[in-house]
C-alpha cells in the first residue's frame, strides 16, 4: 500500500480507510445496515482515489467536477472513468466482489431496518478484496 501523491487522491483515500474501519466497528455492534452504506460508501472513495491518482494534476479539477454528479455514486460509472484515464481492467476474481458490492446504493440511508448479519460479513468480505486490490493499484 502507498499513498497516493495527488492531494484529492490522498483524501479520498484517507477517507475510503476510516470508512471502513468505521464499518467494521460498527458490525461488531450489529449495526449491519450501517455497516453495509459506510463499506460501500468506502469503495466509492477508493474509485476515485484510484482514479485521481492516475490524472494529471492539470486535470483533476475537471474530475473532481464530475465527482459532484449524481452518477458519482456510481461503481460502474468510476470504474469507466477510471479505464477512460489509464487505470486498469478489474482483474476477473474480483468481478464477483464488485458483483456483490453493486446492490450498494446511497438510497441506503434512508432505510430503516437491519440486513442480515451474514450478508453484511459478505458484502465487507467483498469490499476488504476490492480495497487490497485498489491499494495494490495506487
Amino acid at each position: 500500500m502507498a499513498m497516493p501523491s495527488s492531494k484529492n487522491a490522498r483524501l479520498f483515500y484517507r477517507v475510503a480507510k476510516q470508512r471502513f474501519d468505521d464499518a467494521l466497528l460498527l458490525i461488531e455492534l450489529e449495526r449491519t445496515t450501517a455497516a453495509v452504506y459506510l463499506a460501500g460508501y468506502s469503495v466509492e472513495c477508493m474509485l476515485k482515489a484510484l482514479t485521481l491518482s492516475i490524472v494529471p494534476s492539470t486535470k483533476e479539477d475537471e474530475i473532481l467536477g464530475m465527482f459532484r454528479s449524481g452518477r458519482a455514486h456510481d461503481y460502474e460509472w468510476l470504474m469507466w472513468l477510471y479505464r477512460q484515464n489509464g487505470g486498469a481492467q478489474i482483474p476477473s476474481h474480483l468481478v464477483p466482489h464488485f458483483t456483490q458490492v453493486n446492490t450498494w446504493s446511497t438510497d441506503m440511508r434512508y432505510s430503516p431496518g437491519t440486513i442480515e448479519t451474514g450478508e453484511a460479513k459478505a458484502f465487507l468480505d467483498a469490499v476488504i478484496e476490492i480495497i487490497q486490490w485498489a491499494d495494490g493499484r495506487l
